[in-house]
Parts: structure tokens; C-alpha cells; sequence
């Protein structure tokens, strides 16, 4: 069975709560804890958080930084909730809240 993941974005003005969740089949299992940025180094939380997860192989820790890194150059080139998100685009990422 193929593995996916979901990023969950809590959205304030020049805040992100990003967290990641694994899913598999009809389950969906938080994997990291939501880490906001600018006010901690999220991408190196959840890289940390990740290291941690021994069946998360290095393909997949790739990709979720990847996507991580992403998410945060969006959010650094246009700060504006409504313009940076279309889900046409990044369908893997869900806005939980806009605060």
C-alpha cells in the first residue's frame, strides 16, 4: 500500500503552523507536531522530528522536506493568505485555519 502525506497549515499574518500527516490506505496518522515559523526553525523541527521515525525512509524525509521548504518560499514571496494557496496546485497541503 503507498504512503501519501498531508501538510496542515495554520495561517496567521507573517505566521505559519505547518504539520505533517502520513497516510496510508483509509488512515491518517499525525506524523510531526504543528512548529510555526518565523518564530522557530520549523523546517529543522520537523527534520529532527523526522530523523526520529525509522520507518520514515530518506526517499519520503526528502520529499516532506522538500514540500517544507516550499510551503515556507510561498509564505517569504507573498505574505497574503488569500494569494499564495491555490489548491488547484498543491493539493497534498490543507489549510486548517486562517486566523
Amino acid at each position: 500500500m503507498y504512503m501519501s502525506f498531508r501538510f496542515k497549515l495554520v495561517w496567521r499574518e507573517n505566521l505559519l503552523g505547518i504539520a505533517i500527516d502520513q497516510i496510508y490506505g483509509e488512515h491518517v496518522v499525525p506524523l510531526t507536531n504543528y512548529y510555526y515559523w518565523p518564530r522557530s526553525d520549523a523546517w529543522s523541527q520537523i527534520r529532527l522530528e523526522l530523523k526520529a521515525k525509522n520507518w520514515i525512509s530518506v526517499t519520503e524525509q526528502t520529499f516532506i522536506l522538500n514540500k517544507t521548504t516550499e510551503i515556507l518560499n510561498k509564505l517569504q514571496a507573498s505574505p497574503k493568505q488569500n494569494s499564495i494557496f491555490d489548491g488547484s496546485k498543491m493539493s497534498d497541503v490543507e489549510i486548517i485555519a486562517t486566523l
